[in-house]
């Protein structure tokens, strides 16, 4: 491959920068001695570098971020340069003022308004804290500028106040120079521009050399070819170098910034005041006007470093509190969290008031996350916080002890200002909310519970509360409940002891299927529903209402379900072979269907077991299409594919969309039995029964252009199956039809599935 061509826009200020760098050479050798007195070279070697570098920082300075500035810098560079050669051109001894100062003290100038420039467009000063260390070592360092020079000067007056006054320029012009590299000492990382620590060490050369020049010449030891001499054009080949730094793109195993750790920026001010304190112990005579400078200079640093320790202080304060707001509120809602739940609860505790406490838990809420993601779930959250506060009123503390639960504490407080404090939170949580367009409606499960004299533990107090929040959402949500002393300690002991027991169910063979009948319109029993029973030698009967959602919480619904699978396969093995059109329907939780083990686990039990995928129906709720509508669509048609059948359980009730149904590979919906009840409310004609008539029909309406079969659950009368048929339901399921029994023990089982009875009567 062939290698790209170098680009000539890098190669030829590299070449120029040789080039001055031989000349900087060529200038060495003059200092050094090794050219003769009075050569007709002498000193031009110097004035080449300084207009040489000028003219190529205004040649690159078009193709940098700051135009003006390093223009400003090259103006400066190459008038210097200038100076130099009125300087050398002219008589010896120059007198002064003279035109070459005017161009000497233009650099300084030039430089002043550049490094402005920057620190406009790159503030390197972060805040007042480092204003005033900035302006510390500042004076510290005029200090020692006017006792070793200033007032030297001053003390040894010419008689020419234009000379006097040109001679103080240069160190003034230093020390402003001074003030602005060390403001960029205090650059970050992210804040220096190409180009520009390069500049500032050129700066601090070039302030060296001259600070170094007025000293020597203070001396009467300048002779023209001292060390400053050398340093100054150095200065200018860094200033060159610097621009052309600023030109090129930065890489990255070139740093563009002075890798410094930050102790600088801590030690800056207890560095200018002992300086300064140094400084003053040297001066032999404070009354003098070289030591009544120091002594003020020395004062001005004592009080920028006082008003910089009590801004220190200050910021620590704020600082503290801060840690301290963190540390006792969430990060998201701004209300308290656990911390500040423990202190506020410990303290209210430990007095005579009774305490009331809300443990506030939604409904549902994995459904703002899943439907419109976890941003929306944080604004949802937010908005639940700002009512919860509202509801609240003063008085109350509101915390948030993660994910959707939150908790209100009231001191003082009674039984009414605690029901009238759940009810307000009950119905402020109820009101729709608008997300991203869409407009939800979450409800809450709130528990209440109130402390006692005899107990006065904060960790029992929230264990009441989260009772009574437990039977809200057992018994149907978005309600409230009041613990209630020794009735809810029994439920809780009940669920544990459920648990417990459910824990060792299926070792100890104790669960059963029943099965209840679905009759077709012709009248034939081909369908029934599994139903799981539960009868333990401690608790007795225990109704799937009651142990299944906890065999949810608890993560055993994937063995029991697994197990339903399996025994109704079994005893569709037992009835194929007499009634081959018989099907099963097996109830699933959503979580367990859309597992990845699920589908294998299903084919290898229909085949151990020998059943056709056809006689097997999978009932879901509606659930499904809330949580896990994408997972669920790949896996229900992966069934269908299969043979399964599949049905939408208790249609109606839920809070999914139409559209999601759509969406969703099924076969059969059904009718939740709230509807059904509802067609005979005993008042015939009434309008809660005309209204359920209506949305029953919508739904059938709905399952025939769908091509889906309807079930109707919950049929328990003649005037009710009536209705359904009326209406053209596929199938009826309930008492009316036939109660869920085992296998053995009802005769349905075994009679023709062609009964003959159409819709007249039950089984």
């Amino acid at each position: 491959m062939k290698a790209p061509a170098r680009s000539p826009v890098l190669s030829e200020p590299l070449l120029a920068m040789l080039g001055l760098a031989v000349v900087y050479g060529v200038h060495l050798t003059q200092l050094g001695g090794w050219w003769g007195p009075g050569h007709a070279l002498q000193g031009w070697p110097y004035v080449l570098v300084f207009v040489g570098c000028g003219a190529l920082i205004l040649r690159l300075a078009t193709r940098t971020a700051e135009v003006w500035a390093w223009q400003l810098v090259g103006v400066g560079t190459a008038l210097w340069g200038v100076g130099q050669l009125i300087y050398a051109s002219s008589p010896q001894p120059v007198p002064m003022p003279g035109l070459n100062d005017v161009f000497f003290l233009s650099l300084p100038a030039c430089f002043l308004l550049a490094l402005l420039r920057f620190e406009r467009r790159w503030p390197s000063l972060p805040g007042t804290a480092a204003k005033l260390d900035v302006a510390a070592l500042v004076v510290s360092a005029g200090g020692y500028l006017w006792f070793y020079q200033l007032a030297p000067q001053l003390a040894a007056p010419t008689g020419d106040v234009a000379a006097d006054l040109t001679s103080a320029a240069y160190p003034l012009a230093d020390l402003l120079l001074l003030a602005l590299l060390l403001a960029h000492g205090w650059r970050t990382r992210e804040g220096a521009p190409c180009g520009t620590w390069l500049l500032a060490l050129g700066v601090l050369g070039f302030i060296v050399a001259d600070l170094g020049f007025t000293s020597l010449t203070l001396r009467g030891a300048y002779t023209g070819n001292e060390w400053p001499d050398a340093l100054w054009p150095l200065a200018a080949l860094a200033f060159a170098g610097a621009t052309w730094r600023a030109t090129v793109r930065p890489r990255r195993f070139l740093p563009t910034w002075i890798p410094l750790t930050g102790a600088h920026t801590r030690l800056a001010p207890y560095a200018a005041l002992l300086s300064s304190f140094a400084l003053l112990l040297n001066v032999p005579e404070l009354r003098s006007p070289a030591g009544a400078g120091v002594a003020l200079t020395t004062f001005v640093v004592s009080l920028l470093v006082a008003a910089r320790q009590t801004l220190a202080l200050r910021e620590l304060q704020d600082h503290r509190t801060l840690l301290h707001h963190q540390a006792h509120h969430d990060p998201l809602t701004g209300l308290g969290n656990r911390a500040q739940l423990d202190a506020v609860l410990g303290g209210a505790l430990a007095g005579d008031d009774t305490v009331g406490l809300l443990f506030v838990d939604l409904d549902d809420f994995k459904f703002v996350n899943d439907a419109l993601g976890h941003r929306a779930g944080d604004l949802f959250l937010q908005e639940v916080a700002r009512r919860l506060c509202g509801a609240a009123g003063p008085g109350t503390t509101c915390v948030r002890l993660g994910g959707d639960e939150f908790v209100v504490v009231l001191t003082p407080a009674t039984r009414d200002t605690l029901e009238a404090l759940s009810e307000r939170v009950v119905l402020a949580l109820r009101e729709s909310v608008t997300l991203s367009g869409q407009r939800l409606q979450i409800t809450a499960s709130v528990g209440a519970a109130l402390s006692t004299r005899q107990q006065r533990d904060p960790a029992a107090l929230l264990r009441w509360a989260d009772q009574a929040m437990y039977e809200v959402k057992r018994t149907g949500k978005n309600a409230l409940s009041i613990y209630t002393p020794g009735v809810h300690d029994q439920l809780a002991a009940r669920r544990v002891l459920i648990e417990t027991r459910l824990r060792g169910v299926l070792e100890r063979g104790e669960l059963s299927l029943h099965y209840q009948p679905q009759r077709d319109q012709d009248g034939r029993l081909r369908r029934f529903e599994a139903l799981l029973r539960w009868t333990d030698p401690q608790l007795g009967p225990v109704s799937p209402g009651e142990f299944v959602p906890i065999a949810e919480m608890a993560g055993l619904m994937v063995a029991l379900d697994n197990w339903v699978i399996d025994e109704a396969c079994r005893q569709l093995a037992l009835w194929l072979p007499v009634n081959p059109d018989r099907q099963v329907a097996v109830n699933i939780s959503p979580p367990h269907l859309v597992r990845s083990d699920f589908l294998p686990g299903l084919q290898r039990t229909l085949q151990r077991h020998g059943i056709p995928p056809h006689a097997l129906e999978l009932e879901v709720t509606e659930r499904l299409l809330i949580e896990n509508e994408a997972q669920a669509r790949d896996t229900l048609r992966a069934l269908l594919d299969l043979g399964v059948h599949v049905a939408i359980d208790d249609f109606g009730v839920g809070q999914s969309s139409l559209a999601a149904l759509l969406r969703l590979p099924i076969t059969t919906l059904k009718i939740d039995r709230a509807f059904t009840h509802e067609l005979e409310t005993g008042a015939v004609g009434s309008a809660q029964a005309q209204a359920a008539y209506t949305v029953v029909q919508a739904i059938v309406a709905l399952g025939q252009a769908l091509a889906l079969r309807v079930v109707a659950e919950g049929v328990e009368t003649p005037t009710q199956a009536q209705l359904l048929q009326g209406l053209g339901v596929d199938a009826l399921q309930g008492y009316w039809i036939g109660r869920a029994s085992p296998p053995e023990g009802a005769p349905f089982f075994t009679m023709p599935e062609s009964s003959g009875l159409g819709w007249s009567g039950p089984a």
